[in-house]
């Protein structure tokens, strides 16, 4: 496996990097990633599948057009859950080349709180959750091929037709994300003013069920609650830190769908209230 990485962080070449899978009970499995090749740019050759694991504004970037000029017929893999980035994809590549992952597991550059030994690549599973490989509008060899890499890999993947389905999950989760920052990245205060975050959910999650036309998923309060009290216990690392790490390093990803909910949600007249006030609430640029 060759990885495309950004200017400048090729160093791991030759060292490879490693992998912890994390655990609820017992110590960190502990692998060993050994790239065939690692690029700072496009390299020439011939690719079965493209990967593309980067945020939804990253897939914005001008590098798209280059790429596809450079991977001819390959089969283009995006995990990317924003309500456009469908079409972004679609762009530069026919529907049928393209496989959409909505991606169920946690992973991170370790360590957040001592919870492995070296610096590494940490990832956790939870129990019983189940990668889902999106086949509509693409060959469903193309889907299968993802599928069964996947399930090579020591992962549950399944395929599914439900268009939306990356989508439907932003819509339910990143909301409280952004709420959390706006909280100071402090689960507690979250847990005890989630009436607003649950509202701008509901409204972002009527949205994509408007635009995909898939049924509109739903949390009640008290059930979020429970998942903010329990999730930190049940994560075999330091849930907090990680919310805080990751989403900072994504925000312009959140502040994207935020702004892509709303602009959608005013076009169809449907209510967007809580959106835009979860939005004007975030800090224009966050501290990296």
């Amino acid at each position: 496996m060759s990885y495309l990485v950004k200017p400048g962080r090729t160093g791991w070449a030759d060292t490879g990097r490693t992998l912890y899978q994390l655990r609820w009970l017992g110590k960190p499995v502990t692998q060993q990633l050994r790239p065939e090749e690692v690029h700072a740019e496009i390299p020439d050759g011939t690719w079965d599948m493209v990967w593309l694991c980067v945020s939804s504004t990253a897939l914005r970037g001008s590098w798209l057009s280059d790429l596809r000029n450079a991977i001819g017929g390959a089969t283009v893999v995006s995990i990317g859950q924003d309500l456009h980035d469908r079409r972004v994809l679609e762009e530069f590549w026919p529907a049928e080349q393209i496989v959409q992952v909505v991606p169920s597991l946690f992973a991170y550059s370790a360590p957040l709180a001592g919870e492995v030994p070296a610096p590494g690549i940490a990832y956790w599973v939870p129990l019983g959750s189940t990668l889902e490989v999106l086949g509509a509008g693409a060959d469903r060899t193309r889907s299968e091929a993802v599928t069964t890499v996947l399930r090579a890999g020591g992962l549950r993947a399944r395929l599914t037709t439900r268009a939306g389905a990356g989508e439907g999950i932003a819509a339910l989760t990143v909301p409280y994300i952004a709420a959390l920052e706006v909280a100071s990245w402090s689960l507690p205060t979250l847990r005890s003013e989630v009436g607003p975050a649950a509202e701008a959910s509901a409204e972002a999650s009527a949205i994509v069920a408007a635009q995909t036309g898939v049924r509109q998923r739903r949390a009640s309060k008290l059930v979020v609650k429970m998942a903010l009290r329990l999730l930190p216990v049940l994560a075999p690392f330091d849930m907090a830190r990680y919310l805080e790490a990751h989403f900072i390093k994504v925000a312009d990803q959140t502040r994207l769908m935020l702004d892509d909910w709303i602009a959608e949600g005013e076009a169809r007249a449907l209510p967007v209230t809580r959106l835009r006030e979860l939005r004007s609430s975030l800090p224009a640029r966050a501290t990296m």
